[in-house]
């Protein structure tokens, strides 16, 4: 592990900054061009060095229900998962639990249950949340070369403030995507 555990954020999106299209549908990250497979996507583009760095997990409710209803083992293995939410979980994996309060307070909670590991945070809304109160360390995006138009969730939409980053590196894939790692500057 690295010496100083921080807050990280690792999300695909189409070039229009768009994380989700309508009714929450993700089929534009499964068909950005040829591919194997999707799990040779998840190895190529990093995803499990990246979970092997995490400590625990603050997501909103929105994306809990739409990873919980893809249909597929859960993601996150034995890692903890706050949900941001006011609504009870069902059927939740045992290491989630739902949790409430402001973006500050869920971050160091979540701080604390990732000990001496990052933090990762997910969904387009606590993003935007944790970006605005200058809690987020690093954001790792790959760019899909798809464009989503009207109706689509995007990342940025809703803040309100400049925020000004820099870019920490690139990386191209075979089937067009782009990964973009950048930093808040402070």
């Amino acid at each position: 592990m690295q010496s100083t555990p921080r807050v990280r954020v690792y999300l695909a999106c189409s070039l229009d900054g768009a994380v989700a299209g309508p009714d929450d549908d993700l089929s534009f990250l499964a068909d950005p061009g040829p591919a194997d497979s999707p799990a040779a996507d998840a190895e190529v583009l990093r995803f499990p060095d990246f979970l092997a760095q995490v400590g625990a997990l603050l997501m909103g409710r929105r994306t809990f229900d739409v990873v919980a209803g893809m249909g597929v083992e859960w993601p996150y293995g034995d890692i903890p998962v706050l949900v941001a939410t006011h609504r009870p979980l069902h059927d939740a994996p045992s290491t989630v639990q739902a949790v409430r309060g402001p973006i500050d307070t869920l971050v160091a909670r979540a701080r604390t249950l990732a000990g001496d590991a990052d933090v990762y945070i997910d969904g387009a809304d606590i993003v935007r949340q944790a970006l605005t109160a200058g809690l987020v360390d690093e954001l790792c995006l790959t760019i899909v070369p798809v464009v989503l138009g009207r109706g689509a969730l995007r990342l940025f939409d809703g803040v309100d403030a400049v925020q000004p980053l820099e870019f920490v590196s690139s990386r191209r894939f075979d089937r067009g995507m782009l990964q973009l790692t950048v930093r808040p500057r402070r």
